[in-house]
């Protein structure tokens, strides 16, 4: 099994996840372990249905680090004169660019994608290998809201 020493360790890659990894490597020194379910940041985003958009303007939205849309106004359709919403496609984009071009490039994040956290410190990968975290200050788990979208092959109750 192979060893990884990390200040964090955080489970999950979805929005709440990549905010705090975010903030942490904008005012910190923090080196971080990221470990996230789908292939790409987003969390649930990545298994919305194609016609979700958020339900705040895109600018409300993300990272600190990095502004999700352009800041204007719809000219068209319902949201015509109020602020953008992007899609589903647009917020998984921004949250792998995120990844990709501001936190790995720091050197101070490792990236996990389509791994599990099995608890105490270890994930196991889709390729079966089993890695153990050593996390110096702490394991910060972001998927404690569950969410759950109605298409996912695992629903609560089913």
């Amino acid at each position: 099994m192979a060893t990884i020493e990390a200040d964090y360790l955080v489970i999950g890659a979805g929005a709440t996840g990549m905010a705090f990894v975010d903030t942490l490597v904008g005012e910190t020194s923090a080196s971080v372990v990221v470990v996230g379910r789908n292939h790409q940041p987003g969390g649930h985003w990545n298994t919305a249905y194609p016609f979700v958009r958020l339900h705040q303007p895109s600018a409300y939205y993300g990272v600190n680090s990095r502004p999700l849309g352009s800041d204007m106004i719809d000219s068209t359709g319902l949201n015509e004169g109020f602020y953008e919403l992007a899609g589903g496609a647009e917020v998984c984009a921004y949250f792998d660019a995120v990844m990709q071009r501001h936190l790995l490039p720091t050197g101070r994040v490792s990236y996990f994608p389509m791994s599990e956290y099995l608890g105490d410190g270890r994930i196991r990968t889709l390729g079966g290998d089993d890695i153990h975290v050593t996390a110096r200050r702490r394991v910060v788990d972001t998927t404690f809201v569950g969410v759950t979208v109605p298409s996912s092959p695992v629903m609560p109750g089913c």
